[in-house]
């Protein structure tokens, strides 16, 4: 997984917001090309930091599984 922190304002959102996160690196490096191109900046991290950007767990409540749902 891969999430980019913004290191420099752009647009309406402030230094230290975090997008992602994100399945694959090139998404991460989308955003990061996206802040640049509002005048700001931000670096990509890896880890583990939950479920991918645009996925949402559905039925998850009560300590049944999940099931993983576009949104």
């Amino acid at each position: 997984m891969f999430r980019v922190v913004q290191t420099e304002e752009a647009f309406r959102y402030p230094e230290g917001k975090i997008w992602g996160p994100y399945a694959e690196e090139v998404d991460a490096q989308q955003r990061v090309a996206t802040l640049r191109s509002f005048d700001g900046d931000g670096v990509i991290e890896s880890g583990e930091f939950g479920a991918p950007c645009g996925m949402n767990l559905v039925g998850a409540g009560g300590g049944g599984g999940g099931v993983m749902a576009l949104v």
